[in-house]
C-alpha cells in the first residue's frame, strides 16, 4: 500500500495513548454533557437512550472506523482525502465533494458550538464568584436570558475560545492537540468522577437511573429514532472529518477498529455518566427533565445554589463542559487548518488564525440570534436553532451515507480490508454494516420524518 498511497501528512501521533486522548477529546464534548441530557429529557428518557445505544453500535462504530480508515489510506485531510483516493482508484473526481461537504458541516457546527462552549466558561466563572448561591428558578432563567440578550458577553466568550483554539492549533500536532488533550482529558474524567459522587449524595439517584434505563417501548417513533440517530452522529463526531484527519496521522500498526471501538464506548459511557450526574439532581429538586437546551444552565444552577459549597461544584461542572467543548473545537478545526497549511503552503500559525477568525465571524450569526437578530426566523427557527437542526438532521446523516456509499460501493473491497489491517472476520462484519446497514438505515430514518 505504501507504493500507491501518498503519505501527505508528515506528522504522526507520538503514541497510541496520545491518539486516543485526542480522538476521545474530539468525540466527548458538549454533545455528551449538554446535549445528551436535554435530548433524553425531551424524548422520553429511556426510549431515547435505548435507540441511541443501538445507533452507536450499528451505525456510529462502523462509520467512525470507515472514516479513520479513509484518513490513514489517503494520508491526507478530509478536504482532499476523498479526491486523492478517487484519483488513485480511477473513480470520478466528483467524490472529492464529500470532503468539502463534511468540512462545511464541521465549520457550521464550530460557528455555534463555540458560542455555547463560551457560555459554559462564563458560568464556571459565575460559580467561582458565588453568584449561584440561593438562586431561584426565576432568577436562573433570567440569568440565562441575560446572557442571551447580550451580544457583547456572548461575543467575548466566543472570541476567547477562538483565541485559545488559534494558539493550540498554531502548533504542530504533537505539541498542540496531542499535548493538550493528554492533560485535559484526564482532568475531565477526574471532574466527571467527582460530579457523579456528588449526584449520588445529594440527588435522587434511583429516579435518575430509572428515567434513563427503564425502557418504555411505547414512546419509540420514527421521529424519536431520527433524534437518537442525529445525536449518535453528533456525539461521536461521525461525518465531521475529525477521525478522517486524525486517521491520516495514524501509524499503520495501530488498529483502526479497536481505536474506533474505544472511542465509541468511552463517548457513550461519558454521555450516560453525564445523565447520571444531572437527572438525579433534577428529580431531587423537583425540576423538569424536559427543560430543553437550557437544562444545564437553568436547572443545575438552582440545584448548585442550594448546596453549602455549591459555587465550587458549579465551577467544576461548567469547567467540565468548557474543557469538553474546547477539545472538540480543536478536533473540528484541525482538518481545515491542516488543509490550508499543506495545500496552500500557509504556516500553521497563519492557518490557525484564518480559520479561528472565520469561525468567529460566522459565529456572530449564532451570537445575534438571541438578541439583535432574534426576530429573524427561517422555517420558524433563529440562526442558532437552524444551524443545529441542519447539522443533526441533514448534515451529519447525509455525510454518513456518503461515507458508507464511498467505502462500501466505490472503493474496492480488497483495498478496504487491507487498509483496516485487522482480524478478517471482524473487518468483514464492519464492512457488511458499512455497505448495507449504515446507508439503508440512515436513509430511512433521514427521509421518513419529512414524509409524515
Amino acid at each position: 500500500m505504501s507504493d500507491t498511497i501518498n503519505h501527505g501528512m508528515t506528522s504522526h501521533w507520538k503514541s497510541q495513548r496520545g491518539f486516543l486522548f485526542a480522538a476521545v477529546g474530539g468525540a466527548v464534548g458538549l454533545g455528551n454533557i449538554w446535549r445528551f441530557p436535554f435530548e433524553a429529557g425531551q424524548n422520553g428518557g429511556s426510549a431515547f437512550v435505548l435507540l441511541y445505544f443501538c445507533f452507536v453500535v450499528i451505525i456510529g462504530f462502523p462509520l467512525l472506523s470507515a472514516e479513520t480508515m479513509l484518513g490513514r489510506l489517503s494520508r491526507q485531510g478530509v478536504v482532499t482525502g476523498f479526491g486523492h483516493i478517487a484519483k488513485l482508484g480511477g473513480f470520478s473526481q466528483n467524490w472529492k465533494y464529500i470532503g468539502w461537504f463534511i468540512a462545511a458541516s464541521a465549520f457550521i457546527l464550530c460557528s455555534y458550538y463555540s458560542v455555547i462552549a463560551g457560555t459554559t466558561a462564563a458560568y464556571a466563572l459565575e460559580g467561582l464568584q458565588g453568584n449561584f448561591a440561593g438562586i431561584t428558578p426565576d432568577q436562573s432563567v433570567a440569568l440565562y436570558a441575560q446572557y442571551g440578550a447580550s451580544p457583547l458577553k456572548l461575543s467575548f466568550w466566543h472570541g476567547l475560545f477562538m483565541i485559545g483554539c488559534a494558539v493550540v492549533l498554531s502548533k504542530q500536532l504533537n505539541d498542540g492537540i496531542e499535548k493538550l488533550t493528554s492533560i485535559a482529558m484526564p482532568l475531565f474524567f477526574i471532574l466527571l468522577f467527582c460530579l457523579i459522587i456528588m449526584a449520588a449524595v445529594i440527588g435522587d439517584f434511583a429516579a435518575g437511573a430509572a428515567f434513563l434505563f427503564k425502557p418504555d417501548f411505547s414512546k419509540i417513533t420514527l421521529e424519536l429514532a431520527a433524534a437518537a440517530m442525529g445525536h449518535a452522529f453528533f456525539s461521536i463526531g461521525v461525518a465531521l472529518g475529525i477521525m478522517f484527519t486524525f486517521g491520516a496521522y495514524l501509524p499503520d500498526e495501530i488498529s483502526i477498529t479497536k481505536s474506533a471501538f474505544i472511542v465509541c464506548i468511552t463517548d457513550t459511557l461519558v454521555a450516560v455518566t453525564a445523565g447520571l450526574c444531572i437527572f438525579p439532581v433534577v428529580f431531587a429538586f423537583d425540576m423538569a427533565p424536559d427543560a430543553g437546551p437550557a437544562l444545564v444552565f437553568n436547572t443545575m444552577t438552582v440545584a448548585f445554589g442550594q448546596l453549602e459549597y455549591g459555587g465550587l461544584v458549579a465551577m467544576a461542572f461548567f469547567s467540565l463542559l468548557a474543557i469538553a467543548g474546547f477539545t472538540t473545537l480543536l478536533a473540528l478545526m484541525e482538518p481545515i487548518v491542516s488543509y490550508l497549511n499543506k495545500f496552500y503552503d500557509i504556516s500553521r500559525k497563519k492557518s490557525a488564525m484564518i480559520v479561528s477568525s472565520s469561525v468567529f465571524v460566522a459565529g456572530l450569526l449564532a451570537v445575534f440570534s438571541t438578541n439583535i437578530l432574534a426576530s429573524v426566523k427561517i422555517f420558524d427557527m433563529n440562526f442558532m436553532d437552524l444551524f443545529d437542526w441542519w447539522i443533526n438532521r441533514i448534515g451529519l446523516p447525509v455525510g454518513g451515507i456518503l461515507i458508507a456509499v464511498f467505502v462500501g460501493w466505490v472503493v474496492k473491497k480488497e483495498l478496504v480490508i487491507e487498509a483496516f489491517g485487522a482480524n478478517e472476520m471482524a473487518v468483514n462484519l464492519v464492512y457488511f454494516l458499512i455497505r448495507y446497514v449504515c446507508p439503508i438505515a440512515t436513509l430511512i430514518i433521514l427521509v421518513t420524518p419529512f414524509l409524515q
